[in-house]
């Protein structure tokens, strides 16, 4: 008997902390989340109940209705989202259809996110990420921690350091900046 009602106690608890499903929208990207691991290809991530922050992205076709699609892609900036859920029901976080070349780009200069379950909507805050403070080597989920604290992340910082580099190299004699690429390549 006491076998029974440990089992049926586990099984309850364990569904009462089960994780949110979120499921992402055709033109929506996560790059990263908080309390999940996230990867760019997925659509869906499961997160834990409570608050969240994912760092987003819109990204459509350049030429969205055709089925080529040879024109590339068009992204938007990273957002930061941040939104408290609780509930078990399954979440969706799209942005507005685009159905051409206009509407994309419309949308990726100024992107409509909508966050929504069980057809209501989810109160959710969104923060623009500076274009200057990453790049394509970002650790976007350093971005989350440096949003926990107030700040800006490591690579504001590092562009600092990386100025005053090019400038000591730039003010090398050609003499010198052979050295120091001889240097280089061999540590």
């Amino acid at each position: 008997m006491k076998r029974i009602i440990l089992f049926a106690s586990f099984i309850i608890s364990g569904s009462a902390f089960a994780n949110i499903d979120l499921e992402l929208g055709d033109t929506v990207v996560a790059l990263a989340a908080s309390n999940a691991k996230v990867s760019m290809f997925s659509k869906d991530v499961s997160l834990p109940p409570g608050e969240n922050q994912l760092v987003i992205k819109f990204d459509s076709a350049v030429n969205p209705e055709s089925v080529n699609q040879g024109k590339g892609r068009i992204t938007s900036a990273p957002y930061i989202l941040s939104f408290q859920y609780n509930a078990s029901d399954k979440l969706v976080l799209s942005a507005q259809k685009v159905t051409d070349e206009n509407e994309a780009k419309r949308q990726a200069a100024n992107p409509q996110f909508m966050l929504i379950a069980n057809d209501k909507p989810v109160p959710f805050s969104i923060k623009k990420i500076d274009q200057q403070s990453f790049n394509i080597f970002s650790d976007f989920k350093s971005f989350l921690i440096a949003e926990d604290r107030n700040t800006s992340p490591a690579v504001t910082e590092n562009s600092d350091g990386l100025a005053r580099i090019k400038d000591e190299y730039l003010n090398l004699s050609d003499k010198q900046r052979l050295s120091f690429m001889k240097w280089l390549l061999n540590n």
